[in-house]
Order: C-alpha cells, then structure tokens, then sequence
C-alpha cells in the first residue's frame, strides 16, 4: 500500500565533470546537505530526534515536500492516476537533501518538473532578515537543483513556485522581490521561456506540476463573493487569487465572470468541468470562525441552490472548493449528500486549497476513473470536514469528545505521549466515520468500509486518511509512518 521510492546505484563513472561539481557545490553545504528540511522536522513522532529511527522510509520520493497528508500520501494518490512514466517531478528541497540517491531517477526521465517554494513572511509587516535568509537558501536550492539537472543532459519543462502563509499585505512586494529574483536565474540558466508568475501557496505545487503535464482544459468557475480578501494570501481576493492559479495548472475559464446563469453550461458545450467555490460573505470576518453567522449561512445556501438538483451526470463533473477560511471547511453545508462528485477541497490556504483542488478536479477529469474519483472525493470531505472542519471538528465535537478523555486538545501542536495520541486517534476515528454515514443518509457508497486515520505527526492537524480497503486498489498509497509503533495505529497499511 505505498509507494515508496526506490534507491538505485548510480555510478560515478557516468557523471559528467559538469554534475561532479555541482554535487560537490551542494556537498559543501554542511547546514543542507544530508540534513532534515524544515519540512521534516514539522511536528512530532516522525523525524528522529536522538532517537531510534522508526521510519518506513529514509529515503523520501523526490516529489515529497513532507510527511503530511497533503504533501505525502495524497500526492502518491494522484501520480499513480498519471500517465507520464517518463516525467520525472523533483521537490528542490528534496534534491540537495540528497542528490545522490536521486541520480537514477533523473537520468532516466525524458522531462524534468522541478518544484520549489518560498517560505511566507508571516505577519511582519517588512522584510525581516529570517525571512530574506530563508529565501537566499530556497534560490540557491533551486539554482543548484537546475545546475545538477542541466549537467546531465536532461530536459526541463517547467518549475513551479509559489509563496506561503502571509497574512499582511506587505508580502505582495516580498514577492515582487522574489520574482525578480527568480526570473534573473531563468535568464542565467536559458529557462526563460519557463518564467511564470510566483502564486501563494507551496503545499499544492507538487499537484499542480501532475496537471499542468495533462492537456489543458476549459472550466466553468463561480465564485460566491469573489472580493472576498483572505488572510493568508497576502489579504488578496479570491477572484484574483484563483485567476492566477488557473494557467500554471493548465485550465481556461470559459465564463466571462465569476457567475453565470443556469443556462450558460447549455448553450456553451466547449467545457470540461465546472467548479464552485465558498468563500466568506460581504463583510464577514476572514481570519476567524463565527459559529453564530447567520447572515453567511444564509449566503452559502442561496449559493448552493445552484447545485440542488444536479444530475449525477452533473456532479460527476462538479468540483466544490470551501474557501471560507483556512485549515478546514467552515462547516458541512458545502458537501453536498452525494458521493460521486468530482473533487473537494478545503485544506490550507486559498491558494493551497485552490491549487490542490482544481489539480486533482483536472487529472481525476483526464482518469475518467469514477471508482478512483469517489474515493478520493470521500477521503477529502472525511478530512477537510469532519476531521479538521471548524463546525465539526476544531470548534466542535471533536474537541469536545478530547476534552472529555481528560486531555487538552491540541488541533495543530500534537501530542508526545503515544498514550495520548492513540486515544485521541481512537477518537477521531470513530466520529469521522460516525458523521459521514450520518451525512451522506446512511449511504451504501463506501460498501462497509472504514476511513482510517493514522497520525503521521502525532496531531490531528492534516493527519494521514484512507478508506480501507480501498475502493480502487491502485491509489491506496501509504505516506511515511513510524514502523516500530503499534501498528493498529500508526501503519496505514493496516486493512
């Protein structure tokens, strides 16, 4: 049940004087090379801390940002829906953590997609010198990562970048900064012709590199306020946020705004799918949950009756973006009682839940796998709903049912005891699967089998889910676990 990466020998006879010096550049950096990335060392319970290493895998795939779902388990997911065997998809990070071992799969790709990202400014309101050394170390990794890649005679096809978390408007000319930046090395090393803008997000890149190699399509997109500003995007608004995602994933917006009337899709026949995303109401506070807003209750429901009385045909094609807030949907009004959408998503910021979304909608769309799509689209809701959701997790029951065990919940921090973290998992576990029958009307969709969630970082926050055993086989792909703990909790191998 996973797709681990397999290390090939690749000897050193066969590279070339141009490779051994790049690699010896990289080698050089004692704080890079051979060291845990930041995303590693996020959280708890998976990278070894002085301690017995108790990891299933040592070596990551190079198109894995991180252990977590988002970036680990859901991209192994979608590349096994892929069929580009000859494209090689390699996180910059990963590729000066370990050149070495990444040599094989480089040499024998046709294409290289690389994918880099810079770290978000936070809530400083200028450049503060952490962040200016953060981004000189990314555009090095991405300099040294396009040097090792060119020295062997490989073609690169594109490099997808975007910037994280920046909740203040001052990141918008950070990243005009960095966009000069990155755009001088494209001229330095004769990629011009692959310049794009750099977006927000970075947890969905990888995603958005499986897409964009797929034929372009052309979408239909509603936006329920798309002036909405959203507080990790730089205070941008959605229109603006989502407009800038849609050419580096591959897609053409066929409607002319950002609604359109019932009958538009039948008088224009030249598009693939249709997308509608939830954002927050005119007016509504953006950088927090209301569990009282009625007057956005009331907005979601005019929004959705557009969906009501969708055909499965209809909703085969229809994917649904909760962009109310952050980390988590707002509540569960934006699933609707059916399983055979197309796709969901609501995890991270508008950019990272934009991006994700809209590149799993575009690849499951190429699939044409609905047995694939349904699972895929349960395990989202499972998640971004009522594992993560704010009406149903964060601020609701879940918390509430942690609570009551006696232990404090802690949604992003995690937990250190395996104690803690097996009874809140217990826990978790049991409600998702609880609200999703009640949900979806006691539905038969899944057949009698479990969403199955296992703490990769010792927290609920984004933790790994599947749905066992698995409606199709071949997108049951495990992340990186802890191999040496009780598996009933932490192996998501585990049927």
């Amino acid at each position: 049940m996973s797709l681990k990466f397999k290390v090939l020998q690749f000897s050193t006879k066969e590279l070339s004087p141009n490779t051994i010096k790049v690699l010896q550049k990289i080698q050089s950096r004692k704080d890079i090379y051979h060291q845990p990335t930041y995303q590693d060392k996020e959280g708890n319970g998976i990278w070894p801390q002085n301690q017995y290493d108790g990891r299933s895998e040592v070596i990551y795939p190079p198109f894995v940002l991180g252990p977590r779902r988002q970036v680990d388990s859901l991209v192994r997911q979608v590349l096994s829906l892929l069929p580009i065997p000859d494209t090689a998809f390699i996180v910059t990070d990963r590729l000066v953590q370990y050149p070495e071992e990444y040599l094989s799969y480089i040499s024998k790709a046709r294409n290289v997609v690389l994918i880099g990202s810079f770290v978000g400014i936070g809530a400083w309101q200028d450049y503060p010198d952490w962040a200016i050394a953060r981004h000189n170390r990314e555009l090095w990794q991405l300099e040294q990562s396009i040097r090792l890649v060119q020295s062997m005679k490989c073609n690169i096809t594109s490099i997808v970048v975007a910037m994280g978390d920046s909740p203040n408007p001052a990141a918008a000319n950070v990243r005009q900064q960095l966009q000069q930046r990155l755009d001088t090395l494209f001229d330095q090393c004769n990629l011009s012709s692959l310049k794009k803008p750099i977006t927000w997000g970075a947890d969905e890149t990888v995603l958005i590199a499986f897409a964009q190699t797929l034929l372009n399509r052309k979408v239909l997109i509603r936006i329920s306020n798309p002036d909405c500003k959203h507080h990790y995007d730089g205070l941008q608004t959605s229109k603006d946020i989502v407009e800038k995602k849609l050419a580096p994933i591959g897609l053409t917006k066929v409607n002319p705004d950002w609604d359109f009337d019932p009958d538009f899709p039948k008088n224009n026949s030249n598009w693939d799918f249709e997308v509608a995303i939830l954002t927050r109401r005119p007016g509504g506070i953006i950088n927090d949950y209301q569990s009282n807003d009625t007057k956005q209750a009331e907005f979601d429901r005019d929004f959705l009756k557009r969906y009501q009385n969708y055909s499965a045909e209809q909703r085969s094609k229809l994917a649904i973006i909760d962009g109310r807030l952050f980390n988590g949907a707002w509540d569960a009004c934006s699933v609707l009682p059916y399983c055979d959408l197309l796709a969901f998503g609501s995890w991270g910021t508008m950019g990272n839940a934009t991006g994700a979304t809209l590149s799993i909608a575009k690849t499951l769309f190429h699939a044409k796998n609905p047995i694939a799509q349904k699972q895929l689209y349960l395990e989202a809701v499972a998640h971004d709903v009522f594992a993560n959701g704010y009406a149903e997790a964060q601020r609701g029951e879940l918390k509430k049912r942690v609570q009551k065990a006696g232990i404090k919940f802690q949604h992003w921090g995690g937990y250190r005891e395996l104690s803690e973290v097996t009874t809140v998992f217990k826990i978790l576990n049991e409600l998702v699967n609880t609200r999703m029958k009640e949900h979806f009307g006691g539905t038969t969709a899944w057949e009698n089998r479990t969403f199955r969630f296992v703490p990769q970082l010792w927290r609920t926050f984004e933790s790994e889910v599947h749905l066992v055993p698995a409606l199709h086989e071949p997108i049951a792909q495990a992340g990186v676990f802890r191999k040496d703990l009780d598996s009933n909790v932490f192996n998501p191998a585990i049927v």
